[in-house]
């Protein structure tokens, strides 16, 4: 891993020791869980607990993801040192902004802006490539986030996911890139593992109110 990762990679671990020796994210999701969607479906038994590992797993995967995606984008020409800057640049100041409280909650807005600025590269560079770059749907993962985030700061995350968007603007590749990045992208699609959907391993699901309506009506 680069000198860039691990610095991300020291901060999550970091983060990930502080909760396992305080537990304090956890504790908070007594009062936070509550209030989450009500389309959001969580395991009835210690649905903090769940949430925990989710996020845990949500975060760590973040180093890796981002360095695989840098690569693939070097192959393909793509410049992708802005989005790793600001993303480098976030996840290094947490300790100076709350040297006391840095957790899973000092470190979660910084891994949502990771994953919607991957979640958005992938969607702009699908249609070049003809398949996604990277073999993930974080759909539900991002969106169960967004609502541990709260609405305001969730919005202002995806303004600057956006940003970040408009300064990667990738133009029109040149084929033989094109066919470097796709044949990189190979090495990835055989460890299918590597990709897990957490939200649907941690048994969370998603369930639209018309699907709950239709349920209701069959029986």
């Amino acid at each position: 891993m680069s000198d860039h990762y691990q610095l991300i990679q020291e901060c999550i671990d970091r983060a990930i020791a502080a909760e396992q020796a305080r537990s304090r994210f956890r504790r908070s999701l007594h009062d936070t869980l509550p209030n989450l969607h009500r389309s959001i479906q969580l395991p009835q038994r210690d649905a903090p607990l769940h949430i925990t590992c989710f996020v845990i797993r949500y975060i760590q995967v973040i180093p890796a993801w981002l360095q695989r995606l840098d690569q693939l984008c070097d192959a393909g020409g793509l410049d992708f040192h802005p989005v790793r800057e600001l993303i480098l640049h976030s996840f290094s100041e947490i300790p100076e902004r709350q040297p006391h409280e840095h957790g899973l909650g000092s470190i979660l807005d910084e891994a949502y802006l990771a994953h919607r600025t991957m979640e958005e590269i992938n969607d702009v560079l699908q249609p070049i490539c003809g398949t996604p770059l990277l073999p993930m749907d974080p759909m539900v993962a991002n969106l169960v986030v967004r609502e541990l985030l709260g609405e305001t700061l969730a919005c202002q995350l995806d303004d600057l996911s956006d940003l970040l968007m408009r300064r990667f603007e990738p133009a029109e590749m040149d084929p033989g890139r094109l066919v470097s990045m796709i044949l990189y992208k190979q090495r990835y699609d055989d460890a299918p593992g590597e990709w897990p959907d957490f939200a649907n391993h941690m048994q969370i699901e998603l369930r639209m109110p018309a699907l709950n309506r239709q349920a209701d009506l069959s029986h």
